[in-house]
């Protein structure tokens, strides 16, 4: 009874592993473009996948990735490679680097501004309390937008860093225009 009861778990196991790798692979299939088809020919239609039968092949989707219009596809190769791509790549984050370093040097230049606030407002009569209760705030605004910048340059830098990059340094104007009234 014992090894029935047994037999009965591990094909169960059996089952349910092969149930959830189907539907993991499908999971992928579908966020990377993989499309399983046979051999024959057939149309895109959802339809005519159903009916199709025989051994499943993989093959890429580019009919899915040249579709999307949304920006670049991350799982796309650049179209240049070799050694004049990768020193590119590399002059580009450094670029990244040097601007992040601008963000942070104007984060430390923001901090010591709110320390020097902070320390006034707590020897300030009521009156003056408010004025740098709204200097605060704006610095801890400031402060958030530059923390943002930073984000962005290492998460959307290498994809779309023209573009990035004059956002960062949008802001690191707009952040300075503020700061020195």
């Amino acid at each position: 009874m014992k090894k029935i009861y047994m037999l009965g778990c591990f094909a169960a196991f059996i089952a349910l592993n092969m149930s959830c790798s189907a539907a993991l692979q499908r999971r992928y299939d579908q966020r990377h473009g993989v499309s399983t088809s046979s051999t024959e020919p057939s149309s895109r239609s959802t339809d005519s996948r159903e009916r199709e039968t025989g051994p499943e092949t993989y093959r890429k989707d580019y009919d899915r990735i040249a579709d999307n219009t949304g920006g670049r596809n991350a799982d796309a190769l650049p179209a240049e490679t070799g050694p004049d791509y990768n020193h590119k790549l590399l002059q580009q984050y450094a670029e990244m680097d040097k601007l992040g370093e601008v963000v942070l040097y104007e984060l430390d230049i923001l901090e010591t501004k709110y320390n020097a606030i902070l320390a006034e407002y707590r020897t300030a009569k009521s009156s003056a309390r408010q004025n740098m209760t709204m200097d605060l705030d704006k610095l801890s605004d400031d402060q958030l937008v530059l923390y943002k910048a930073y984000a962005n340059i290492y998460r959307n830098g290498k994809s779309n860093w023209p573009v990035v990059k004059r956002e960062v340094e949008n802001t690191l104007r707009s952040v300075r225009k503020v700061t020195e009234k």
